[in-house]
């Protein structure tokens, strides 16, 4: 769940949006962004990204542009995510060159 969900702040599309970023992440390393046995694990994760480890430092393989989508998908603050999914698979289309 997103920061905001897990702090009972209000929500809007873009939890959706970092939704598709664990989901990407996991898919693409097979490994949880934020892991943790409790919500109030997984949200001490989220917050505190000190031992966070970017896609490519499980998977060499993962273009450095998909990269940087996911991290942005990963955006603590909904602000700083895509605004739209449209946006996010116009990014991944240039990304892969689709």
């Amino acid at each position: 769940m997103a920061p905001e969900q897990l702090l009972q702040e209000p929500i809007d599309h873009r939890v959706d949006i970092f939704a598709y970023g664990v989901a990407a992440y996991e898919l693409l390393t097979n490994q949880k962004p934020f892991d943790g046995a409790t919500p109030a694990e997984i949200l001490e994760k989220q917050m505190d990204r000190s031992d966070f480890v970017p896609p490519r430092g499980h998977n060499l393989d993962i273009p450095i542009a998909l990269e940087r989508i996911i991290l942005r998908c990963l955006e603590q603050e909904p602000a700083k995510r895509y605004a739209f999914m449209s946006v996010l698979a116009h990014e991944i289309q240039a990304a892969l060159y689709v």
